[in-house]
């Protein structure tokens, strides 16, 4: 995990080879490694190189999940952090094991799990009090996940990295990526509170259920180990900074982070966000790459929303 890359965009580690798997291979991949003999699998809206399904048997549903091969290691990390989430009390959709105990098995050039499914509506961050059930609950799993890396420890790096072998895609991104990641150094990494994070907290994954009022945090499989403010800049990147101040207060209070660190912090992981977006969209143009979209027009949208963002902060992309 040391040398994962957090990218502002779900699944960021599939490549142009993924193709989509059938149905009926999927039904026969549940009965034979989950002993599950599935009634319906749907396919459902995911990331944009993940592939996902809603399986169902009687009453009871699962989501099943598959990621390229080469993303494997980082699934099976967020997998490993939504179970911890839910010893800890917090649905996450952590995986069910198969009948051999595993969470992950190879199909189809796949890396495929079945994770629990976890009722509820996602949040739109459209009202305070969504805003504040999402702050809060982010502080319980940050919390829930613990410290991995703090100042003092000696262990948090010097600095945050992000590929560099595309950004000669457009004239403004390499002179922009190189200020973000100067300002970042700045910001001395060290003295932040570092753990595992979500990594791609949009506000949709925050799954509030009705009945129960119980909010849970689904899709982990971008988890890394982060300065945790950086799951808000995430949040902010989503919402926009002008409505979160509801959410950061919340999760303030819920003693995850200070305010000043968070003030001190979101400003240049913010950047860093939108830097991830830029890098990972410049690379999908250079390589052709449409996996998981119906043409060119989205990486290109995906590109220039960053640039749109750092022509409003500095007024020269």
């Amino acid at each position: 995990m040391a040398d994962r890359y957090a990218v502002p965009v779900p699944d960021h580690a599939a490549d142009a080879d993924s193709a989509p798997l059938d149905l009926q291979p999927v039904a026969r991949l549940l009965a034979e490694h989950w002993a599950l003999p599935a009634d319906e699998i749907t396919p459902l809206a995911g990331g944009i190189n993940s592939l996902t399904w809603e399986a169902r048997a009687g009453s009871a549903r699962w989501v099943v999940k598959a990621v390229p091969p080469e993303a494997r290691d980082a699934f099976v990390f967020g997998l490993d952090v939504a179970k911890r989430l839910e010893r800890a009390g917090i649905r996450a959709g952590a995986p069910v094991a198969t009948v051999g105990g595993l969470s992950v098995v190879p199909f189809a050039h796949q890396a495929v799990a079945l994770l629990s499914w976890v009722e509820g509506r996602g949040l739109t961050g459209a009202s305070h009090t969504e805003l504040e059930l999402m702050g809060a609950t982010l502080a319980r799993a940050h919390h829930a996940l613990g410290i991995d890396r703090k100042t003092g420890e000696g262990t948090a790096p010097a600095r945050l990295h992000l590929p560099s072998e595309h950004l000669d895609v457009r004239p403004w991104l390499r002179p922009v990526i190189t200020k973000v990641m100067s300002r970042l150094d700045g910001v001395h990494l060290e003295t932040l509170t570092w753990g595992p994070v979500h990594g791609d907290p949009a506000p949709d994954v925050f799954r509030l259920d009705p009945v129960s009022g119980v909010c849970g945090m689904i899709d982990w499989s971008g988890a890394g180990v982060l300065p945790r403010a950086y799951d808000l800049a995430a949040l902010v990147m989503y919402r926009g900074a002008d409505s979160m101040r509801p959410l950061i207060d919340a999760y303030v209070a819920g003693g995850a982070l200070t305010h000043g660190e968070v003030e001190r912090a979101l400003p240049p992981l913010l950047d860093y966000r939108w830097a991830g977006q830029a890098v990972y969209f410049a690379d999908r143009i250079a390589r052709g790459d449409l996996t998981g979209i119906d043409g060119p027009a989205m990486n290109e949208a995906g590109l220039e929303a960053a640039r749109r963002w750092f022509a409003d902060q500095d007024g020269n992309c």
